[in-house]
């Protein structure tokens, strides 16, 4: 009786294993490749870095994405994590709402170089390697 209690334990546990990991991971990678499979030129996306792009070209290992007009990237499709939503992207409305909240900008006088120096402090330099701390007791 105690050899069956102890195969039905283990046999119980391989099917909680498959269950609870096994299970998901594969249907997660099969997500993962019915989006890659998805992918076309045009399609906006986001990658794993949280950088966006829109494709321009895509082939078996590599994606060309657009990141900026004029500007080309190429990376593993494998760094595509999704295709970006409405709700990924803040719209053209949210950057105007910002300047319209910030009426102040600085003065064309406060973006002046400014000169940093101190001249009221006179500090005198010392090398640490030229010898001992003459404040220090010895």
């Amino acid at each position: 009786m105690q050899n069956y209690s102890t195969l039905i334990m283990i046999a119980l546990m391989i099917f909680a294993f498959y269950f609870l990991i096994l299970r998901p991971q594969k249907k997660r990678q099969q997500a993962i490749q019915s989006t890659l499979n998805s992918l076309q030129p045009g399609s906006r996306v986001l990658l794993g870095s949280g950088l966006f792009g829109t494709i321009v070209s895509i082939g078996d290992r590599q994606a060309v994405l657009e990141i900026s007009p004029g500007v080309e990237l190429t990376v593993l499709k494998q760094a595509i994590v999704r295709t970006v939503t409405e709700a990924d992207e803040d719209g053209v409305g949210d950057e105007d709402e910002l300047l319209a909240d910030d009426e102040v900008l600085a003065e064309p006088d406060s973006l002046a170089p400014r000169d940093t120096t101190r001249r009221d402090v006179d500090v005198e330099w010392q090398n640490p390697s030229a010898g001992a701390d003459p404040q220090r007791p010895s």
